[in-house]
């Protein structure tokens, strides 16, 4: 009697070690960075896993701001044309986060970023009168859908850089749930979703970056069926006379946002809101972030500024093996 229970506790013991799904994870280049795709093993999961990076490769080849030809780059050149129920889609998701950030998202500050470039080139700080003269082409507002049809007034020009991301990885996560996938995780450079359970057979474990060195984190959070996205400086900015200038601009005063903060991390429901939001929120100011933060359901913000001070909305996630700063 002793022998079977023994017996068939070793077999509980081998089923429990054995009952976590296999995965299968790959990376390649895409919108610009790394994009890896983790899933549970099938028989036919490499080919699924090719399905997905296709379908990546044709959303990026409708919503690139860089790619001729792409939607964005139609709508930029001829100010009226009609584009792919995808494109309209991430239009209309970035009004609502311009609206939650009062105008703080904004996909029409494209000449703002031009203007800086330019000036960035020629070694100089944008002029007062030339800030002014492109602030008149800003305005999400000014964005007219009707069907699939979009129209833009004379010198915009939008740019889904902020929020395409987040986009393309929901719309990848949803076809690899109809593929059957259970368990899996989508990261473009860092704009996550994760579903189900890891390796481990728990919750996702995702690393908070510290912003001040780039091999470290600060900590990790546990999530399941949540995106997340980050927004920092410390990567992307423009310089000018040896000084850095953020590559995000408020809208609003049509200079680029300066000493905050360091880097913000946004939870939500989906990646795309969560990617827009890091980017509204960057602009917003701290207060205002977790202002916004606690008075949407499912939304939370982490911000470190600049003096390595941390601020969190009331319901971020405990971050296991916290070392900061």
């Amino acid at each position: 009697m002793k022998r079977k229970k023994l017996f068939l506790f070793v077999v509980f013991l081998f089923l429990l070690e054995n009952c976590y799904p296999e995965f299968i994870s790959e990376t390649r280049i895409a919108l610009g960075t790394f994009f890896q795709i983790k899933i549970e093993k099938k028989n036919n999961s490499s080919e699924i896993i090719n399905q997905a990076f296709k379908k990546v490769d044709e959303l990026e080849d409708k919503l690139s701001v860089f790619r001729e030809g792409s939607d964005v780059y139609k709508i930029n050149k001829y100010k009226k044309t009609t584009v792919s129920s995808e494109t309209i889609e991430v239009i209309k998701r970035s009004f609502e986060i311009s609206r939650i950030t009062d105008g703080a998202f904004d996909i029409t500050c494209k000449p703002l970023i031009n203007l800086y470039k330019k000036c960035g080139k020629e070694k100089r700080l944008p002029s007062k009168k030339e800030i002014k003269n492109t602030l008149k082409k800003i305005n999400w507002k000014d964005v007219k859908i009707t069907g699939n049809e979009v129209v833009l007034k004379r010198g915009m020009e939008i740019d889904l850089g902020g929020i395409a991301k987040g986009y393309i990885v929901d719309k990848i996560v949803v076809f690899l749930k109809k593929k059957g996938i259970k368990n899996g995780l989508v990261n473009a450079g860092g704009d996550i979703y994760c579903w189900g359970k890891n390796p481990e057979g728990k919750r996702w474990k995702i690393g908070i970056r510290n912003p001040f060195y780039k091999d470290r984190i600060i900590g990790k959070i546990s999530l399941s069926e949540k995106g997340i996205a980050t927004s920092g400086d410390y990567e992307q900015y423009i310089k000018i006379k040896g000084k850095k200038f953020s590559h995000i601009v408020n809208p609003k005063t049509g200079k680029t946002v300066q000493n905050f903060p360091v880097s913000l991390t946004v939870i939500a429901h989906n990646c795309t809101t969560a990617d827009g939001l890091a980017t509204g929120f960057f602009v917003s100011g701290i207060k205002k972030a977790v202002e916004i933060a606690n008075k949407i359901k499912g939304v939370e913000v982490l911000i470190v500024d600049e003096n390595k001070k941390v601020y969190k909305s009331k319901n971020f996630p405990l971050l296991d093996n916290f070392i900061f700063p």
